[in-house]
C-alpha cells in the first residue's frame, strides 16, 4: 500500500507515505489516497484530535514523483492541472482539519513534500533532514502552497532567499528560524513525535479546533480585529464545551495547593 494508515495511542491517527522505493514521491493514486484519508480523518473530528504524517524509508516525501508526470500526466494539461488541484486541495484539506496535523520529517521533505511538511500546523524534523522548495532549481513554480506559507512563516526576506535559489535547511536550522517546532536526533524523531502528540491529545477536542482557528486568524487579521475574534471564539467555547468550567476548576484548586 502506497499509504499506510494506523492509531498509536488513543485519539492519534498516523498516516504514514509508503514508497520508500521513490522516496514517498506523489504520484496520482498515492495522493488521491492522502486526500481520502486525510478527509475520513476530519469527519472523525472528537474521535480523533491529532494527525501525524510522516515517510517510511529515508525519505519524508520527495514531492511530486516526476518520473510519473512524465510518463504522460504533465503532456495532458488537463490531466496535469487535476494532479495539482488535487495536491492544493489537500494541504487545504491540512490546513483547515479540526486536528493538530503534526509532519514527522525524517530524511528529505523536498518541493512538494516540503509544502506538504508547511500545510501541517507543528513540524518536527529530524535534525539532518533536507528540507527546500526547489521548485526554482528545475525552472517550475510551485503548486502546494510554498509561495504563499513560507513567507507567512519566515517573513518575506528569508522566504525569498529560500525561494529564489532552491536551497536546502537541515532540520536544525528549521528549528533555530521557527519554521519548524522541534528538531532531534533522527532515532528520536518517532518517540518524539508519538509523545507530543499524545500530549496536545490530552485536551478538549473543540479547545484545540479552536486554538488552531484562532492561530491561524492571527496570520491574517489585524491585531484589534484577532482580539475581537478570540473574545468571539471564547464566548462560544463557553457556550458549547464543559471543559472550560472544569479547567477553570482545576486551576483553582491549584492554586489552593
Amino acid at each position: 500500500m502506497a499509504l499506510s494508515i494506523d492509531e498509536p495511542a488513543p485519539q492519534v491517527r498516523r498516516l504514514t507515505l509508503n514508497r520508500p522505493e521513490r522516496m514517498n514521491a506523489l504520484d496520482g493514486p498515492t495522493l488521491k489516497d492522502l486526500n481520502d484519508a486525510v478527509r475520513d480523518c476530519t469527519a472523525a473530528a472528537g474521535e480523533i484530535k491529532v494527525l501525524v504524517i510522516q515517510g517510511s524509508g529515508r525519505a519524508f516525501c520527495a514531492g511530486n514523483d516526476l518520473k510519473w508526470l512524465a510518463s504522460g500526466v504533465l503532456a495532458d494539461r488537463a490531466a496535469h492541472m487535476r494532479h495539482q488541484d488535487l495536491m492544493q486541495d489537500t494541504y487545504e484539506r491540512l490546513e483547515s482539519a479540526p486536528q493538530i496535523v503534526l509532519a514527522s520529517v525524517n530524511g528529505y521533505a523536498v518541493a512538494g513534500g516540503f509544502e506538504l511538511a508547511l500545510a501541517c500546523d507543528l513540524m518536527i524534523a529530524d535534525e539532518a533532514a533536507q528540507l527546500g522548495d526547489e521548485h526554482i532549481r528545475r525552472n517550475l513554480l510551485p503548486s502546494g502552497g510554498s509561495s504563499q506559507r513560507l513567507p507567512r512563516r519566515l517573513g518575506l526576506q528569508r522566504a525569498m532567499y529560500y525561494l529564489v535559489t532552491g536551497r536546502r535547511m537541515t532540520g536544525r536550522e528549521a528549528a533555530d528560524m521557527g519554521l519548524a517546532a522541534l528538531a532531534v536526533p533522527s532515532v528520536q524523531l518517532e518517540s518524539a513525535t508519538l509523545q507530543l502528540a499524545q500530549e496536545i491529545a490530552q485536551a478538549d477536542a473543540l479547545a484545540l479546533t479552536s486554538m488552531k482557528q484562532m492561530a491561524h486568524r492571527a496570520m491574517e487579521l489585524p491585531l484589534s480585529d484577532g482580539l475581537r475574534y478570540e473574545r468571539w471564539m471564547q464566548h462560544r467555547y463557553r457556550t458549547q464545551s464543559p471543559s472550560l468550567e472544569a479547567g477553570v476548576k482545576g486551576f483553582a484548586g491549584a492554586d489552593k495547593g
